[in-house]
């Protein structure tokens, strides 16, 4: 009976299997949508955005690789459930945590690893899944940073797949930040919010180690343009 009970409260094809990845994450949904309903938000650049994935989701190209730093991840989450965009997480204590929590959201989860050889064999299911038309969304300073510094993977995603990048990036008029690496940053309630989204932009296939090199400064631009936009949006709007 007890089994039975237990069966309910996660899924077994993933990989967490104690009560509190069930209750924790469900406890954290609850804040963060009381939260989320106080904020005043504004979205820009989502023309583009929405034209790639409706063309990956019609099987007319690969599905885009939307791209911010950790840090901005608490309103995507949100705004953008249920829309089929994967995110690849660890399979450590914080990792499972995470998913389970983004899982709520309708977002599908690719389980990777520091590991370097999982870590491989993630990324090709990520590619997999942008071939086959699925958007999937990368942290590229993540899990660990350092801190809004591009790391090659989201390089290696768009070259091979191949498909387009879409910064993306949040702007809030209060927020909190955590003492963490990234410094985590969580809008305050009733916070104006602006989200933009940069336009495409396409990576180049085959390239070497120092064009990759040279791409992973430009993507951090990109995301940079994307947050000064966003920011000079909520401006005008104060």
């Amino acid at each position: 009976m007890f089994k039975k009970l237990r069966d309910k409260f996660w899924l077994r094809a993933e990989p967490w299997h104690s009560f509190r990845y069930w209750l924790i994450p469900r406890l954290m949904r609850a804040v963060h949508c009381t939260l989320m309903c106080t904020l005043r938000i504004e979205i820009s650049g989502t023309g583009p955005a929405w034209q790639h994935m409706k063309n990956g989701r019609e099987g007319r190209g690969c599905g885009p690789l939307f791209v911010l730093w950790h840090d901005m991840s608490f309103l995507p989450l949100h705004l953008f459930r249920e829309q089929n965009i994967g995110v690849m997480m660890s399979t450590s204590r914080a990792g499972k945590m995470q998913a389970a929590f983004w899982s709520l959201y309708g977002w599908p989860i690719v389980w990777g690893s520091t590991d370097k050889r999982e870590g491989i064999q993630a990324l090709r299911k990520v590619l997999d899944g942008l071939r086959s038309g699925q958007s999937f969304a990368f942290t590229p300073d993540g899990p660990k940073g350092p801190r809004h510094q591009a790391h090659p993977g989201a390089i290696y995603l768009a070259s091979k797949a191949p498909t387009v990048v879409l910064p993306l990036s949040v702007a809030a008029s209060q927020a909190w930040y955590l003492p963490t690496w990234d410094r985590y940053m969580i809008p305050k309630p009733f916070a104006r919010i602006h989200v933009h989204i940069g336009e495409p932009l396409e990576v180049p296939q085959n390239l070497s180690k120092e064009q990759t090199a040279h791409w992973q400064e430009i993507i951090a631009e990109r995301i940079n343009a994307a947050d000064e936009e966003a920011q000079r949006r909520l401006n005008a709007k104060m």
